[in-house]
């Protein structure tokens, strides 16, 4: 966790310092062709945050070598079968659950990670506010993450449903927790039915 923020932190300056040029940010600089583009710019900054990651990556490598031995976990191999979510994630994912069968619904899971609203009752009068973020704050994370790239590469009812309820600058953070918990109720019967993911824009996890 701390090298994947360290490493979304450097690409989060390189945006900043791209806008400050007045430049397109449409690079992406963890690529070869990237790195070469951000390196013509002969910008002493962008030269410093460039630096970093290639320590960095050579860091991840050598933790994703480790990673590998659990590469055939069955919970892990079925929670890779839904996009955009890798080994890493998926051993994030997994080992934050741990055994599904301590979630009786879905619901449950949700409760766990946080991402359910704060509920206050005055009288007859109940009102919703911000997500509770109580529970575990790893998983909270790395589903974000996920579902960030979720999103960008595929087609799915997340993606979908995400698309239809963020018009708007006022409803994107809604909608990301919404699609979030769409995400987590995927996990939650991929996992409990021990079945690959399958995209559909129809699906309605339960």
């Amino acid at each position: 966790m701390r090298i994947k923020r360290k490493m979304s932190s450097n690409k989060n300056r390189i945006k900043i310092e791209m806008k400050r040029l007045h430049l397109d940010y449409n690079v992406d600089p963890s690529t070869i062709d990237g790195k070469a583009f951000l390196s013509s710019l002969k910008s002493e900054r962008i030269d410093s945050y460039l630096r970093d990651p290639n320590a960095i990556e050579e860091e991840v490598r050598n933790i994703d070598r480790d990673l590998m031995k659990y590469q055939d976990i069955e919970e892990i191999k079925l929670l890779r079968t839904i996009p955009d979510i890798g080994l890493f994630s998926a051993l994030m994912i997994y080992s934050e659950i741990g055994d599904i069968r301590r979630f009786t619904s879905s619901s449950k899971l949700l409760s766990y990670a946080g991402t359910i609203p704060s509920v206050r009752q005055s009288s007859y009068i109940i009102k919703y506010g911000r997500i509770t973020r109580q529970g575990s704050k790893n998983i909270r994370w790395i589903i974000t993450e996920c579902l960030h790239m979720h999103l960008r590469f595929d087609p799915s009812s997340v993606s979908i449903f995400y698309r239809r309820i963020s018009r708007g600058k006022k409803r994107k953070g809604k909608a990301l927790i919404a699609a979030s918990n769409k995400l987590l109720k995927i996990i939650y019967w991929v996992l409990k039915e021990r079945r690959p993911y399958v995209s559909s824009s129809t699906d309605q996890p339960r």
